[in-house]
């Protein structure tokens, strides 16, 4: 999954879902944000006269010096270029919860109807939790507690059999988490996004 493009004249490592270039290749993007290494270089090929206190030049365009013009601008500017791509993937997801106990029978089962009445249902099982995630729905995450369920006298596995039957994948296990351990990095361990993960990433139109 790409999340960001650098371009410098020597290459930096970001991780699997960044790319380095040099600026030879360097041209307009579709929007993906990207970071130009070297005052000099970047100058040139926006040809513009660059503010060294505002290294942004566009909504996803940022600059930043090498090592050899500014070290401790080029890390930090680096480190928040790679918070800003992450957190932009995420900005327009909610997570809602569930709650059972505080919902109406009729509010529950119409809330029910309408995630399993989706396109394709992406769910993840972690422990007690199940969050699901719609490819094509509203951008919400939605998370219950099988405990909750198991209170109310409904049979956990019983209830998970039916979230199993409505999902088009449903994930569990470490295998999961250790895919996603990039972005559980940079999320703070957040396990409620990983179905919306891995629904753009299985299901790149």
């Amino acid at each position: 999954m790409l999340l960001g493009i650098v371009i410098s004249e020597k290459e930096v490592k970001l991780g699997e879902n960044f790319t380095w270039l040099p600026f030879t290749e360097a041209r307009a993007w579709d929007g993906t944000p990207t970071m130009c290494v070297g005052m000099e270089s970047t100058g040139e090929v926006f040809d513009k006269e660059l503010d060294v206190m505002d290294r942004k030049i566009d909504e996803n365009t940022f600059w930043t010096f090498t090592r050899k013009e500014h070290r401790t601008h080029h890390a930090e500017d680096i480190m928040d270029f790679v918070d800003f791509c992450y957190n932009r993937l995420i900005d327009k997801v909610e997570y809602k919860f569930i709650d059972p106990l505080l919902m109406s029978e009729d509010d529950h089962t119409n809330l029910f109807n309408n995630i399993k009445g989706g396109d394709y249902l992406v769910s993840y099982k972690d422990k007690d939790m199940v969050y699901m995630y719609e490819r094509y729905g509203n951008g919400v995450i939605y998370g219950i507690n099988l405990m909750f369920y198991q209170y109310m006298g409904i049979d956990r596995e019983r209830m998970l059999g039916r979230i199993n039957a409505i999902s088009g994948v449903l994930l569990e296990g470490d295998d999961i988490l250790i895919e996603y351990e990039d972005f559980m990095d940079a999320y703070c361990e957040q396990v409620q996004y990983i179905p919306y993960l891995h629904s753009i990433r299985k299901h790149v139109n």
